[in-house]
């Protein structure tokens, strides 16, 4: 209701302003809104005494709607919620240059892990985390992974008289993927009687290049070895080789 008051008396004075009778009229015209706006007023103040858990819920949505605004600016204060930059591509970088690139744009880096491939240059980023382009808030810690500078290297577990899959699991979790199996005879069928890479034997513990390739020999059996025949048994996993 004020406000369609107040819409009419900024009609009226703008309907008359340019006539003589304005400034007559502009002093009782704002007498006359000041009177209605208090008139108003006091009606919906009486109205909340008369009603007091009206008014007491209206004092709570006010002070939570206060509350919720000062927090809201405390948080887009706090986090930088707008301070965002775009992340660029340091991926084939080396680590110095994605360092310089960080510096600028206000970023912080760690390496987190490392690959090895031959054909790529040692200690070149291959992947980064976010990805190239996203936005992200400055002082943001950026995960690089990078080409090693030589082959990932692992102990080798101890297998002797163990079975196949036993053995296969223990050397595919320290990273070993290629493996061979070999079959000599040996009452043990089914054992693990040596580990040998490139026809030397391997000791427990024994540090070597995961992309070597391991033998296993594993025994036959007696009633198998009693055939002396050469066959070669390929699965998806082994390649069994019996002599």
């Amino acid at each position: 209701m004020l406000n369609v008051t107040l819409g009419t008396y900024y009609h009226m004075c703008c309907t008359i302003k340019n006539r003589p009778t304005y400034f007559v009229l502009y002093p009782f015209m704002r007498i006359f809104v000041t009177i209605i706006y208090w008139i108003i007023m006091d009606k919906i103040l009486q109205f909340l005494k008369n009603h007091r858990i009206i008014s007491t819920l209206l004092v709570m949505l006010a002070i939570l709607i206060v509350i919720f605004i000062a927090l809201n600016m405390w948080l887009r204060s706090y986090t930088r919620h707008d301070d965002l930059t775009l992340l660029p591509s340091v991926k084939y970088l080396s680590v110095e240059e994605a360092a310089e690139i960080f510096e600028r744009h206000n970023l912080k880096y760690e390496i987190i892990d490392s690959v090895f491939n031959d054909r790529a240059t040692p200690g070149m980023i291959v992947e980064q985390v976010p990805a190239a382009d996203t936005k992200v808030k400055e002082e943001r810690t950026i995960y690089l992974t990078i080409n090693a500078y030589s082959p990932k290297s692992a102990k080798v577990p101890a297998i002797i008289n163990t079975s196949i899959r036993q053995a296969e699991a223990q050397l595919k979790s320290v990273g070993f993927k290629n493996i061979d199996i070999r079959l000599e005879p040996s009452p043990y069928k089914g054992l693990v009687l040596d580990v040998k890479c490139n026809g030397k034997s391997l000791s427990e513990n024994e540090k070597l290049p995961t992309s070597s390739r391991i033998t296993l020999i594993v025994g036959q059996g007696e009633d198998e070895a009693a055939n002396d025949s050469i066959a070669e048994v390929e699965s998806d996993e082994f390649i069994f080789i019996t002599e």
